[in-house]
């Protein structure tokens, strides 16, 4: 016995020194570009490691390297990694893999890490500013919208002033400017407007299409930035934003039915409502100048009418089964007094017919640490099992109105303190030949009573 008490001991004290090691990861990105040489480097930073061989590895869609066993012989030590994306990674978006830093033939530690898989296309935007027509010079940017780089990228970009081939670096969130000869007549004849920039980037997987905008003459441009958040309160928030050069006049539109939009409230009050049937069609206007921003946030509260369908389909079900009950079971609990202050309380039953019932019988259960007066009231029970700690009635037949009261008492020499709680009874009885059952209400009583006996 010793000598198990000492290996479940031993037991505890290794796991609670396995279970003290901390894992966390520092990287300054988490982008990898698909078709490109693109990694993410990260720091693992460990506390509390036991000393021995270390290595770390994943069965995902990525490669982490160095693959290599290490020695670690401090507790707190960092470790550098690089994330590299395999052929098997095909997704676009937010990956979400494990990794396992393995104490060689000791313990294995696993982590959540969660990169972003973008095509090019997706991380950059191409435009230029506003290119004056007498300067003989065109000059645009590829810009990196992400917290990735990129080194030694080939590509090739046309518009209807120039076709050039590059090769160019993306830093983090950096951008790169591209400098371009034009033709000076071509430069002139060219009416002022947005045209597109045809981009072909050369990757692994092939050459890829990236096109921006180039802004000759006067520069207006509106973008569009729609957010939508939440499930039960949903938030709709539409940005129209001038990065343009020149004042511009927006219109932001929304559509609701005429459920939602009920429960629907609007940062700025709409410039005109339109009814169309079961929908409501609401939009905005504004004028704004460059830089600036035209916002509306649209909130739909679906609690409420969430809460009122739940609401109603409780009331719905209990009222169907109060109305299809043929009886009523209702249990009542009162704090008595003894001449030895026991603790000992006063348990009432009331079983109300409100259909005809035939053969019935009412079973209530008794807490285990408390025992039954033996004195009962008017009706007393058929039967006490005591293995089971039941008591049992057999009412027989009712009629349609009849009402039985039980009561019994129960009681306990040791006091109770806090909320003591006692079970549901519950009725059994015939109908038509079939068995029915009906549970009581469950009750407790809250008690500051102190051992007393």
């Amino acid at each position: 016995m010793k000598k198990l008490f000492g290996f479940l001991i031993l037991m505890l004290f290794a796991f609670s020194v396995v279970s003290a090691i901390e894992i966390s990861e520092e990287h300054k990105g988490n982008v990898l570009i698909r078709d490109m040489e693109s990694s993410v480097d990260f720091t693992l930073n460990v506390g509390g490691a036991e000393s021995g061989f270390y290595n770390v590895y994943t069965l995902s869609d990525v490669v982490i390297a160095p693959a290599d066993t290490f020695i670690v012989s401090e507790p707190d030590f960092e470790r550098n990694f690089t994330i590299l994306p395999t052929e098997n990674l095909n997704i676009e978006g937010y990956y979400t893999f494990t990794y396992t830093l393995n104490h060689r033939d000791v313990e294995k530690y696993d982590k959540k890490f969660t990169v972003k898989v973008m095509n090019l296309a997706d991380a950059i935007e191409i435009g230029s500013d506003s290119i004056d027509p007498t300067s003989g010079k065109v000059k645009f940017y590829i810009q990196n919208k992400e917290n990735f780089s990129l080194e030694n990228i080939s590509g090739k970009f046309s518009s209807v002033l120039f076709d050039v081939e590059e090769t160019f670096d993306l830093s983090p969130m950096g951008t790169t400017w591209i400098d371009v000869d034009v033709d000076e007549e071509k430069l002139k004849i060219t009416k002022a407007g947005t045209y597109i920039i045809d981009g072909e980037i050369e990757t692994l997987g092939g050459t890829k299409v990236a096109n921006g905008k180039l802004y000759l003459g006067e520069k207006k441009g509106i973008t569009t930035k729609e957010t939508k958040a939440g499930f039960l309160i949903r938030s709709n928030t539409i940005s129209k934003i001038n990065v343009g050069n020149v004042a511009e006049t927006v219109e932001i539109e929304d559509r609701k039915n005429i459920f939602s939009r009920l429960f629907s409230t609007f940062s700025i009050e709409p410039t005109s409502v339109e009814r169309k049937g079961f929908v409501v069609d609401y939009s905005w206007t504004g004028r704004i100048d460059p830089t600036e921003d035209f916002t509306v946030e649209i909130r739909t509260n679906y609690i409420f009418p969430f809460l009122i369908i739940i609401l109603a389909g409780l009331i719905i079900v209990g009222f169907k089964r109060y109305t299809e009950s043929r009886i009523e079971v209702t249990k009542s609990v009162s704090h008595i007094k003894t001449k030895n202050r026991e603790f000992a309380l006063k348990v009432k039953v009331s079983v109300r017919a409100k259909k005809g019932v035939e053969n019935l019988s009412l079973i209530d259960k008794i807490p285990g640490m408390v025992k039954v007066y033996k004195k009962f009231g008017i009706i007393k029970p058929d039967k006490f099992d005591v293995d089971n700690r039941r008591l049992q009635w057999n009412l027989g037949d009712l009629r349609a109105g009849e009402e039985r009261i039980l009561t019994y008492i129960i009681y306990s020499r040791v006091g109770v303190m806090g909320k003591f709680s006692l079970p549901a009874a519950l009725a059994v009885f015939e109908k038509e030949g079939k068995l029915h059952e009906v549970d009581s209400n469950t009750v407790f009583f809250l008690s500051d009573q102190v051992k007393t006996a």
